[in-house]
This record gives structure tokens, C-alpha cells and sequence, in this order.
């Protein structure tokens, strides 16, 4: 015999209504895909409360910044009709997921996705087999080109959101009898010795 869930009544002691109980089981990530807009018809089809919530995930007030955005990241498909909304869509949910921070990071976040596309365009022409060798050679280069690209533009992304740090690793160290080691930040001690005290 299986198992039946059992639903929380509502203030008014009512079962809850499927289409309820469904909101309510949807996991963080089905909630913010929802509030993701889509392109139909090669047009944004987007509400208030979509709107409300990309400008909270693109970190801005203005309409305008998250239209260019939205532009930039969909614009390098050169597809049209319902490949090219699956596209921008895509697109779109590439630069959501990266959630830039900042105008900056805004601007690098959809050359990251528009150069991904462009990528996967050369690549997808470089290996079809229809195509020239000399055309298959030229894609694929340029493929290569791009992707080169988005990696610079990742470790672009990177250094701005760890803030220029650098880390380093220790693997194996030695200390013989009669030395010493340090493990942790050091910083010297002034001209003249003392450390921050100084000496008497």
C-alpha cells in the first residue's frame, strides 16, 4: 500500500489546492527559474514580478542596464524564429546564473555569454561534415579562438570577485633539527626592529 503525503490545512481548515501544495514543493532553484522571463517570438516576454527579480539578480535599479544586458548576452545567435529564442533563452539563463554583482561584472558577464555562444556556433560549423575542409579548418580555429577568450574572461570574473588574492599552496615542507618554520601570514616588522610594540 503507498505511502500518502499528508497536507497541511489552510487557516480556514481547507485542504490546500493542488496548484498550493505545488508552489510550496518547489525546490529554490524551480523558484528562481520561474522568475526567469523568456524570449517568444524573438521578443522578452516579461512581467512585473520577473522584472522586479532580474533587476535583484543583475544587482540594478535601472530597467535600461538590464535591458542592454539581456541585448548583449542574446544578440550573438544568429539564429531567428524558435532556435533563436532557445538561444537568448539560454542565453539569458547563462548570465543569470553567473549573477554578476556589479556594473562591471555585468558588462563581463554577457561578453562571457555572447562569446560562448559564438564558440559553440564554430564549433558546431567546424565539425559539419557538409562543410569544406578549408571551412571546417577555418571554424574550428576560430572556435578555439573564442574559447581561448571566455577563459580569460572567467579568470576576469574570478580575479574581480576574489579580489586580486592570491593563495598559496604548500605541499611537502622540511624543517631540520635546529630550524624553524612559519605557518601563516607574516608581515615585517618595521625599519629600526621592535615589531608594533618596538623596544625599550
Amino acid at each position: 500500500m503507498a505511502k500518502r503525503k499528508a497536507l497541511a490545512v489552510n487557516a480556514a481548515g481547507e485542504q490546500p489546492k493542488v496548484e498550493e501544495t505545488a508552489l510550496v514543493e518547489m525546490t529554490e532553484a524551480q523558484k528562481r527559474a520561474a522568475l526567469i522571463p523568456t524570449f517568444k517570438d524573438g521578443r522578452i516576454d516579461i512581467t512585473q514580478e520577473q522584472l522586479a527579480a532580474m533587476k535583484d539578480v543583475m544587482r540594478t535599479d535601472h530597467g535600461v542596464v538590464l535591458q542592454g544586458a539581456v541585448h548583449a548576452a542574446s544578440v550573438a545567435s544568429p539564429y531567428r524564429g524558435a532556435q533563436g529564442d532557445m538561444a537568448s533563452n539560454i542565453a539569458l539563463r547563462m548570465l543569470v546564473e553567473l549573477a554578476p554583482q556589479n556594473a562591471v561584472e555585468r558588462m563581463l558577464c554577457a561578453q562571457l555569454v555572447a562569446s560562448d555562444a559564438a564558440a559553440s556556433l564554430c564549433l558546431g560549423i567546424g565539425v559539419n561534415p557538409e562543410n569544406s575542409a578549408e571551412s571546417k579548418r577555418k571554424y574550428l580555429s576560430l572556435a578555439c579562438q573564442f574559447q581561448g577568450l571566455q577563459v580569460r574572461q572567467i579568470e576576469a570574473l574570478a580575479k574581480l570577485r576574489n579580489g586580486n588574492q592570491q593563495t598559496v599552496k604548500v605541499e611537502h615542507v622540511h624543517v631540520h633539527s635546529g630550524g624553524q618554520a612559519v605557518v601563516g601570514n607574516v608581515t615585517h616588522a618595521p625599519e629600526g626592529g621592535g615589531g608594533a610594540g618596538g623596544r625599550e
